[in-house]
Formats: C-alpha cells, structure tokens, sequence
C-alpha cells in the first residue's frame, strides 16, 4: 500500500508534464474557475453555518450553562476541543457533499476530457464516440451517487464519536482517509471503465490497490491549501493522475 502511495503521489507531477507537453490547460481554465467559484462559496456558507448549528447544540442542550455552573477548567478545555474537532469533522462532511456535487455535475465534462487524454495516450487520433461517451457519464454519475451514500453511512457514526474527549480527536483522521479514498476511486474508475472492467472489477481492483486513490485523494485536498491555482487545478491533475496511475501499476504488474 505504501509503494501505491508514493505512486500516485508521484503521478501529480507526471500530469503537470502530461498537461504542459500535450497544451490540455485550455480545457481545465473555465471548469476551474467555475469549481473555484463554487469552492470559495460553499466553504463561506459552512464556516456561517456550522458555527452556528453548533452553537445552538451547546445552548438547546444545556450543555454551556451545565459547564459554567462547574467552573472547572479541564471540563471547558474537553468541551471547546469537542467542539472544534465536531466543527472540522463536519466541514470533511460538507466538503465531501460538494465535491459529490461537482463530480455528479462536471461528468460530461470529465467523461470527455479523459477520453482525449485516453487517446493521446494510446497515440491515437481522438475520434469522439458518442455511445462510449454516454456509457461513461452513466456509469460516473452511478458511481458518484452510490459512492456518496456508502460515504455518509461511514461519516454519520464518525461525527457522533468526534464528540467524545480525546478518542474523539483522532476520527478526523478517518474522515480524511474515507474522504481520499472514495473521491480517488471516482478519478480511477473512469480509466477502469475504458479497460472494459465491470463495477464489480472496478471495485475490486481499486479495494487491491488503496494507496492509488488514497494518495490521489490526498494530493487533491492538499491542493486545496493552494489559493485560486490550486483550486482551479486539482480536480483535473486528480483525474490525469488517476489515468496515468492505472497504467503504470498495468505495466509494473
């Protein structure tokens, strides 16, 4: 699993290469900006929402006025740090139901583009096919829909556990990690369905080999720390490097 890690980690800078050598920034510039656009407004309304919805659990509950009657430190330390970890724990949430939304609404455009980077892959000349082409937004949005109720089952029982002191600080970790994994897996399959793998294939190759979408999903959020550039660019370096990534792990087997 490690050396899948490193793998697609390393295959970020091979799509930067793929990217330069073959002009392809025209067709992530105005997708980019839109999901840019969309990123920047959807993180201003869950840092106005979520503050407040956990503000009014804390005061509906009783709890704040149950912590100020104590007066112990410790207590209020455990009860902030509860708090902030729900916060952060439900930002991996809401962010995971954005990126859904994007992958579900850019598909056709996704669909597309991995078709041109499939067929200057294999030095072909890009011939669009309509029917490989509707076959491909299917079995995306398919994918993306099943894979974003399978993500909130795992997630729902990580926010009720984030709320308890201390074991619960580590389950933002998890989230991370279901969170790369479920969005790598969405990047790898569209390779995985040009091979003519079945969603059963498809979900047992991507099971083999975890390191490839957890390192693809991890580059990808990490890009995000990368203000407007890094925006605009990671979902499609995320969808070059899953492409070039099944190959490669294809051609050391």
């Amino acid at each position: 699993m490690l050396k899948e890690l490193i793998l697609a980690i390393r295959a970020y800078f091979s799509a930067h290469r793929f990217i330069v050598q073959h002009k392809l920034w025209k067709w992530m510039i105005v997708p980019g900006i839109l999901y840019a656009y969309l990123f920047v407004l959807g993180m201003n309304y869950f840092s106005q929402s979520s503050s407040f919805f956990i503000e009014s659990i804390i005061l509906k509950t009783g709890l704040k006025s149950w912590v100020d009657t104590l007066n112990n430190d410790l207590i209020g330390f455990f009860i902030t740090m509860g708090s902030f970890w729900l916060w952060f724990t439900l930002l991996l949430f809401y962010f995971a139901l954005f990126k859904y939304l994007f992958l579900i609404l850019f598909a056709p455009f996704f669909a597309y583009l991995h078709l041109r980077i499939d067929a200057i892959k294999n030095e072909t000349a890009f011939v669009f096919n309509s029917k490989a082409y509707r076959k491909l937004i299917a079995r995306a949005l398919l994918l993306n829909v099943t894979n974003l109720l399978w993500q909130t089952v795992y997630l729902i029982p990580i926010v009720i556990i984030c709320t308890l002191p201390i074991i619960g600080w580590f389950t933002p970790i998890f989230t991370i990690l279901i969170e790369c994994y479920f969005l790598g897996a969405a990047m790898l399959d569209y390779n995985l369905a040009s091979e003519q793998k079945n969603k059963v294939a498809a979900a047992a190759y991507v099971n083999n080999h975890k390191g490839l979408p957890i390192g693809n999903g991890l580059v990808f959020y990490l890009l995000h720390f990368i203000p407007i550039i890094g925006w605009m660019t990671a979902p499609f370096y995320s969808l070059i490097a899953a492409q070039l990534n099944t190959q490669e792990v294809k051609d050391n087997a």
